[in-house]
């Protein structure tokens, strides 16, 4: 098939600007190592995911650099390994490292087999490896986004080059005798072409980046690495529609705010965010993030607004950006509930006095007004509430088969969600723990904030081991709002208003949990 080849030969993915000194590669498989076999504390007894595809990186970069993995030292003293990595070498030893990690892994079963391999994809397992990699040699990650920024940009207009240079040798052939027809008037443009509003000529073309995979790539597989790596076939997440009501939802688009696409439209947001008119394509970027909002108080499209007015923080390093838009009327209708109940009932009912003693802790001043208060007002509410929390679990559900199926591309896709839209997050998380530890997760990073749940250490544990860098728990003591649906549910279901991981952090003996006490950004 012309979207399938073997795994790459180290002659095929070697140039110079991708190789590591000699000298330096010995030190570099010795951090690798370190960063795999010294794996993190949340990762279970039997090493799942971590200790299978941890091996099979180290066995493909110990080929990548020629060197005997019995012959790499284990354990010891790796501190003083920074210092063979000056500054100026980082932006050299990360993009090289990237470059490989690009190419599909070298396992025994793949040299004997002939079964074919995706030409080229980054997994968030590899990104983790790689990520601990570097803070062994203390390289910081601000170096590998900006590599993944100048690889992303490279390999997308070099599969742009390739994908027209097979165009321009056709219409060489089919006019060797004179010019005429369709490829006559398109290549007496001056002897090129417009592709997404960049020239590129039929002789000098792009500048060829230097990377590992570029001799591997033509007009046949480009297309494929389009879809496998950035996933734009079908039109990617940003073409993904639910076609009719599944399982509840009947509504789940996914809203592009910067980034690019297979077409090369920058969209205008993007543009404005960064006060210069950019004349050429945006690629897409080799990681994704996808912003999945709560409750809504003003209008459906609230969200996506939201996100598009703080886009900038998004450009730098440039990167896909996406919102998940699911549900927007029921949460609308939760949101302006909510806020009515809570400013026409409940604050009416808080003395100055109390809102003193208890402005820091949101779960005090809930607990301090009249149980009559909730029952008499709350019953609508809470209604509404769950409501809103059901059809979120069922977005969660289906969040969890779109990163299944890949549309979002062989890439590490970075979720944040808050409110309500940290509860779909979640509910992705657990159903993706559902296809087994041993699975490769699919998502780099996940930020919780204000999750309107009370998870125990089993649920958090198998939202963990989907996720292969970092689990977020942004909470804020002071949240009078979650705190008091919380007291809501404490008092007609039984709930406990003071576990909700929204307003405290998690406990300490769960490992791998970030907590981030959001009390001096919130009001």
């Amino acid at each position: 098939m012309a979207n399938r080849l073997q795994p790459p030969t180290k002659k095929e993915t070697t140039s110079k600007d991708t190789q590591i000194p000699k000298e330096l590669a010995s030190p570099l498989l010795v951090a690798a190592q370190t960063a795999v076999l010294n794996k993190p504390q949340w990762i279970q007894a039997d090493g799942g995911w971590w200790d299978l595809l941890g091996q099979q990186w180290l066995e493909s970069l110990h080929e990548w650099l020629d060197a005997t993995p019995s012959a790499t030292p284990v354990g010891g003293d790796v501190q003083h390994l920074s210092t063979l990595f000056p500054p100026e070498k980082h932006d050299h030893i990360v993009r090289s490292l990237l470059s490989f990690c690009l190419l599909p892994p070298i396992t025994n079963e793949k040299r004997s087999s002939k079964s074919s391999t995706p030409l080229i994809y980054y997994t968030a397992a590899t990104r983790a490896f790689l990520s601990r990699t570097l803070r062994i040699l203390s390289i910081p990650f601000s170096t590998l986004l900006k590599a993944e920024d100048d690889v992303s940009h490279d390999l997308y207009h070099e599969m742009k080059r390739v994908k027209m240079h097979e165009k321009a040798e056709l219409a060489r052939k089919e006019n060797e005798n004179g010019l005429g027809g369709k490829w006559g008037r398109w290549a007496a443009t001056a002897g090129g072409t417009i592709l997404g509003g960049i020239a590129i000529g039929l002789t000098a073309g792009a500048a060829a980046p230097a990377l590992a995979f570029l001799p591997l790539l033509t007009a046949s597989t480009a297309p494929a690495v389009l879809g496998t790596v950035f996933g734009l076939t079908g039109g990617g997440l940003a073409g993904y529609r639910v076609n009719q009501r599944w399982a509840g939802v009947d509504e789940f688009d996914f809203i592009q705010i910067t980034g690019g696409g297979e077409k090369g439209e920058s969209l205008p947001d993007a543009k404005e965010m960064q006060g210069v008119p950019l004349k050429e394509e945006q690629p897409p970027s080799l990681v994704a993030t996808i912003i999945i909002p709560g409750i809504l108080l003003e209008s459906r499209t609230e969200g996506v607004e939201a996100v598009r007015n703080c886009a900038n923080l998004f450009t730098s390093p440039r990167r896909d950006l996406f919102v998940l838009s699911h549900s927007t009327e029921t949460m609308l209708k939760t949101g302006q509930t909510l806020d009515g109940w809570v400013r026409s009932l409940v604050f009416g009912k808080l003395t100055s006095e109390v809102l003193k003693r208890t402005a820091l802790n949101a779960v005090l001043a809930a607990v301090t007004l009249p149980v009559e208060i909730y029952k008499k007002t709350g019953m609508v509410m809470d209604n509404e509430w769950i409501r809103g929390c059901d059809r979120a679990r069922k977005a969660g559900k289906l969040l969890a088969n779109v990163l299944r199926e890949k549309i979002q591309g062989e890439r590490p896709i970075t979720l944040v969600g808050s409110s309500l839209g940290a509860l779909v997050l979640f509910q992705a998380l657990l159903e993706l723990s559902m296809d087994g530890y041993d699975k490769s997760p699919l998502i780099d990073s996940a930020i919780l904030i204000s999750l309107p749940a009370a998870p125990n250490e089993l649920e958090w544990m198998r939202a963990r081991s989907v996720v292969a860098r970092r689990l977020v728990n942004a909470y804020c003591a002071g949240d009078f709002v979650l705190a008091g649906v919380g007291r809501l549910h404490e008092i007609l279901g039984g709930a406990r208003v003071g576990s909700l991981a929204g307003l405290v952090p998690t406990d300490k003996h769960i490992p791998g949990i970030e907590n981030v006490d959001l009390g001096g950004v919130i009001e």
